[in-house]
C-alpha cells in the first residue's frame, strides 16, 4: 500500500470523521472504500466498449476518416 498525502478543506474532514464514527471504520478506511468504490463506478468494462459502434451508421469508417481528414488541410 502506498501512503498519499491530500488537502481538504476542515468541513469536509468533520463530514468525514463523523461519518467513520458511525460506521466504526477509521478516517483512512473510510476514504479507501469511498474511493475504491469511486473507480469501480467510473472504469472502462473492458477494451470492447467500442465494438459494434458504427454497426447503425450508414457509412463506411474509411470514408468518414478520409472526409475528417479533408478538415485538417
Amino acid at each position: 500500500m502506498t501512503r498519499i498525502v491530500i488537502d481538504l478543506p476542515e468541513e469536509d474532514l468533520r463530514q468525514w470523521d463523523n461519518l467513520a464514527a458511525i460506521r466504526h471504520l477509521s478516517r483512512p478506511e473510510l476514504i479507501r472504500q469511498a474511493l475504491s468504490g469511486y473507480l469501480a463506478d467510473n472504469r472502462a468494462s473492458s477494451n470492447n466498449d467500442a465494438f459494434g459502434l458504427w454497426a447503425n451508421k450508414n457509412t463506411d469508417g474509411a470514408f468518414y476518416e478520409n472526409h475528417v481528414r479533408k478538415e485538417w488541410e
